[in-house]
């Protein structure tokens, strides 16, 4: 009961990274309450809050992911959870004024999290407690300073990325050797042709992809809204020249996917079992059913990034500022980032680590019985693109960009035309918005 438990949870988090919508060897300076040459005093109980905006995560959940393992590292700490649902969501939780001591969410969130104005400056803790920032996965702490202008409001607990998933049943059925590391986005399109085909009246596909998550992660680091203008930055050359780059594979002669199917991929992939690559993140691994034959390789690259992988999708923590226990919220954080706990979401297959550890890295997934054996390493990319800026108004841009592509992967619309109309739109949207 214990084992199945923790792979549901595995499955269930994994798949709420993207609710709204990763390195070398190194060593690590983490800090060490209680140790020293003379013994710790003891400290005074304290009980913290947490809460998880638009997630599921359940009280059991958020325990068996953190709560259990804080209890043991600091028995002075009680730590409470906040269910996100009715009556808790975030304008409720803050407007009730109960006690609010760390956030956990998506990078989906954290403009909006910062629009409230709730989070408190780490930097203070950070040296107080000598936390080693270097220890953390570049593309992550970049990201977490610039997004903070020069200053540290979160730590990212765990992360994951865009992966190439393949059905290897289906390869050996064609006689199609199967995907290799370093391809391209066209060589995958020559291969993707190979396994398009129909035979015995069952329709096969050789590649699809949840285009909602792949472009949010791309790998050229193109953002839906410029940050600067809060304009639309979808309607482009560029843009629309990576969109096309997914389109073509929706429209292989033969095996072009009726609309009906447009947005079950992952159906095709796991339940009928007629699509023979899928790009996702690797939670469609760790929830596999056992008698899937798969495995996995790193995303082709585009040849304006040659070797590039996907963005990296990381969940943050923060510390409030309104919280009374600041330096004890902050030492928390720590500790989930600490090689104990990520090591646990690795090997769990919770979340890929953020820390520089390749040691870490390479145990993902190793109490998964349905890992045993396969390429782990492709779950990470060893070069992560830069994650992109965000704003308030992403949502907007990635559903209207998400039309377009639509559209043209759909045939209803010319890429020029459908990314016009969806900039419109857009367009008034974020006004709308704007003015709330």
């Amino acid at each position: 009961m214990k084992k199945r438990n923790r792979l549901l949870a595995s499955a269930v988090l994994t798949s709420l990274l993207f609710s709204n919508a990763c390195g070398g060897g190194g060593t690590t300076n983490e800090a060490a309450p209680g140790k020293g040459s003379e013994p710790a005093a003891k400290k005074e109980p304290i009980e913290l809050t947490f809460y998880r905006p638009n997630t599921g995560t359940t009280e059991e959940q958020f325990m068996q992911l953190f709560g259990n393992k804080i209890k043991e590292k600091f028995p002075h700490i009680t730590p409470k959870f906040i269910t996100y649902g009715t009556g808790t969501s975030v304008n409720e939780v803050m407007a009730s004024g109960q006690p609010l001591d760390i956030i956990i969410y998506s990078i989906g969130f954290i403009q909006q999290y910062h629009k409230l104005n709730l989070y408190a400056e780490l930097d203070e803790y950070i040296k107080k407690q000598n936390y080693d920032l270097n220890k953390l996965e570049k593309t992550n702490y970049d990201f977490i300073k610039q997004n903070g202008n020069g200053k540290i409001y979160s730590l990212p607990l765990f992360t994951t990325a865009e992966t190439l998933m393949y059905n290897k049943d289906l390869f050996d059925k064609f006689g199609v050797p199967y995907p290799k590391e370093g391809m391209t986005w066209d060589e995958l399109y020559d291969l993707a042709k190979k396994m398009s085909r129909n035979e015995g009246g069952v329709q096969y596909y050789g590649f699809l992809t949840s285009i909602s998550h792949m472009l949010n992660v791309n790998q050229l680091s193109l953002p839906f809204v410029d940050g600067k203008t809060n304009q639309p930055a979808f309607n482009n050359e560029q843009f629309i020249k990576m969109t096309e780059n997914f389109t073509r594979f929706y429209n292989i002669p033969g095996a072009v996917l009726p609309k009906e199917k447009y947005g079950k991929e992952a159906d095709l992939f796991n339940k009928d079992r007629t699509l023979a690559m899928y790009a996702h993140f690797n939670s469609v691994m760790v929830g596999a059913q056992p008698d899937q034959n798969l495995d996995a390789v790193p995303l082709p690259s585009f040849k304006e990034a040659p070797g590039v992988g996907s963005q990296m999708y990381p969940t943050f923590g923060s510390v409030t500022s309104t919280s009374k226990y600041k330096e004890a919220a902050f030492e928390v954080l720590a500790f989930l980032t600490s090689e104990e706990m990520q090591t646990k979401y690795a090997k769990e297959g919770l979340g890929m680590p953020i820390i520089n550890n390749s040691k870490i890295i390479d145990t993902f997934g190793s109490d998964i019985p349905v890992l045993k054996g396969k390429n782990i390493k492709a779950f990470y990319p060893t070069k992560p693109a830069p994650i992109s800026a965000k704003t308030l108004f992403d949502d907007i841009g990635s559903k209207h960009a998400g039309n377009a592509f639509r559209e043209v992967a759909q045939g209803v619309s010319d890429s020029n035309t459908a990314f016009r109309k969806a900039y419109e739109a857009a367009v008034k949207e974020i006004e709308a918005a704007a003015q709330k």
